[in-house]
């Protein structure tokens, strides 16, 4: 059965994999497309083994737990598993298979440095075998980095960007919880270094999960707000791996297919319908096997001072300044532009046009779900301008990562125009 929201720029497939929908022998209709990786043609994809996508799947996580030993660790938030009764559930299906189990149940938004060492203790104290991360980004994120330094000696801060995670971690099952940051299959962990207000990065196939489970029962108690922030980090990701420097013929696959996804499931999502919210937790995923590939840019870049300083939702931050990073690298993407208008059936192409018409969709979509127009409704000031600038200007990872050199200057201009919502 062919999946409704395969991306238009794909005009006949012969067949496709069970999981995903993802073609394996397809016609590219807009055969002017590929010169643009006519020179590399080349990428390097790091995944969890294995990926369950199950209503339900939650009580395979005992199973699965056992391959890797006889002590597991959960690693948590500080409310929602155990508010909502999944704590006890995770406990039950991983005692039912003769698993010991430890909590850790401190991880806060944002994880900082020390709780990624705290937990890290807990797992060399009682030798675990395997954690099981359930939570957002940030559950899973801390998860990573504790099974990093489950394994190593020293601060975490010796493992950090540009630090590459190669070698093997303590055995990982992401179970994640939201429709965003599809961190149950990449290579990265964001956390927070709280002393210097800073994002900071692990990387490298070591802390990609061995095992991810999406169970989409999760999502029922996921709150409109968070189901909006989340869904707007997932279209960021999508775009933002699109427009990319190192995107590839298949990460724009995974790009394309979930901005489809998430710009037509969005609202129904917001709205409470749970088919809608399983529709953005794949598309979630599927945007986190395209970051996998091609990371992220300028978004990222400029969005972190905005958490770091205000306290500002991932999600939201990158949804406040998605639509500048589409404006501001159109001239050097002309033609995936047109594409992904195409995609969305919306070009008219003329690459300025299509443009305007993506960001359209996603001032409406903004706007649907309650998001403000200027950064400046959010509390950022024009007197902190400069220390915007300088900080966004650290994150050089992001940044060289755009498909447009940015300077100092453009970072000012885009924050000029976000705080009064000039777009």
């Amino acid at each position: 059965k062919i999946n409704p929201h395969t991306p238009t720029l794909l005009s006949s497939i012969k067949d496709r994999l069970p999981f995903g929908g993802i073609p394996v022998r397809l016609i590219v209709k807009y055969k002017r497309s590929f010169h643009l990786f006519k020179s590399m043609l080349k990428f390097i994809r790091h995944s969890p083994r294995k990926i369950i996508f199950e209503k339900g799947s939650l009580e395979l996580v005992g199973r699965e737990a056992a391959r890797f030993g006889r002590r597991s660790l959960i690693v948590c938030g500080r409310t929602f598993a155990r508010k909502y009764g999944f704590l006890s559930k995770l406990e039950k299906t991983l005692s039912s298979e003769g698993l010991e189990v430890y909590i850790f149940d401190k991880v806060e938004p944002n994880p900082s440095l020390e709780t990624v060492e705290s937990g890290s203790k807990l797992v060399k104290a009682n030798n675990i075998d395997v954690i099981v991360a359930f939570g957002g980004g940030s559950a899973l994120d801390a998860a990573k980095g504790i099974s990093l330094l489950g394994v190593k000696e020293g601060s975490i801060k010796d493992y950090l960007y540009p630090y590459i995670v190669e070698e093997d971690t303590i055995p990982l099952i992401a179970i994640p919880t939201t429709c965003g940051t599809g961190s149950e299959v990449t290579k990265y962990a964001v956390l927070t270094d709280t002393q210097l207000r800073r994002k900071c990065v692990l990387v490298g196939p070591g802390i990609v999960p061995l095992v991810s489970i999406l169970d989409p029962v999760v999502l029922e108690v996921l709150p409109p707000n968070l189901t909006a922030y989340t869904s707007f980090d997932a279209l960021s990701h999508a775009i933002e791996a699109y427009l990319s420097k190192l995107s590839t013929p298949i990460s724009d696959l995974f790009s394309v297919e979930s901005v489809k996804i998430i710009t037509n499931h969005m609202i129904g999502g917001y709205k409470g319908s749970l088919e809608d919210k399983t529709w953005l937790f794949y598309a979630s995923h599927l945007a986190g096997l395209a970051i996998n590939i091609a990371g992220t840019i300028m978004v990222h870049g400029l969005g972190y001072y905005l958490t770091t300083h205000h306290n500002i939702h991932h999600g939201l931050a990158n949804a406040m300044l998605l639509p500048y990073a589409i404006e501001f690298n159109t001239p050097v993407a002309e033609e995936k532009i047109v594409n992904l208008a195409e995609a969305l059936g919306v070009s008219s192409g003329d690459p300025l046009e299509d443009a305007r018409r993506l960001i359209n969709i996603i001032l409406k979509l903004r706007k649907d779900v309650g998001i403000p127009l200027k950064l400046s409704d959010l509390g950022v000031r024009e007197d902190e301008l400069e220390l915007m600038v300088s900080i966004a200007m650290k994150y050089e990872r992001n940044l060289k990562n755009n498909p447009r050199a940015v300077s100092a200057s453009d970072v000012r201009d885009i924050y000029k125009k976000a705080l009064r919502g000039a777009i």
